[in-house]
């Protein structure tokens, strides 16, 4: 799958905040950051959730007990939402359509380009994926992208 277009959103986004910090970006794009309870039933079991208003508000709940490190991505993950996938807030009614797993995939890739996430392959050398997606505070999964 090529993500490279996604690159052209991440560089626009540095641009535009003039900044790679995920919290002066959500400032600058005033998206609010609201922490909750992880049992909190708007999370509907997840780490976050991104959500856009009907008068264009915009926010991310995500869970108050995440680790900052990864806190950081899990919001870097969400912006990737917001700003790559802005027609499937509309097509909601054709939820069954949307292919979950490639979403997911190009939020994890625009927040490795965005957090500029990179592995040193020597320093990480023997190690499981899982314990690689702990030492960078990233989900596993967003592992096929920097290994």
């Amino acid at each position: 799958m090529d993500l490279t277009w996604i690159d052209e959103y991440v560089d626009g986004v540095i641009d535009y905040c003039y900044s790679r910090d995920i919290f002066e970006i959500y400032d600058s794009l005033n998206i609010d950051i609201k922490r909750v309870d992880k049992d909190d039933y708007i999370l509907q079991d997840n780490e976050a959730i991104y959500i856009r208003s009907h008068f264009g508000l915009e926010a991310v709940f995500i869970r108050d007990n995440l680790p900052y490190r990864y806190e950081k991505f899990v919001l870097a993950h969400e912006l990737g939402h917001a700003l790559l996938h802005i027609e499937v807030t509309k097509a909601a009614y054709n939820s069954k359509l949307i292919n979950r797993g490639k979403l997911e995939k190009q939020a994890d890739y625009f927040a490795l380009k965005l957090l500029d996430i990179s592995i040193d392959e020597i320093s990480y050398e023997g190690y499981t994926q899982e314990q690689i997606a702990e030492g960078l505070y990233v989900r596993e999964e967003s592992l096929d992208f920097i290994i």
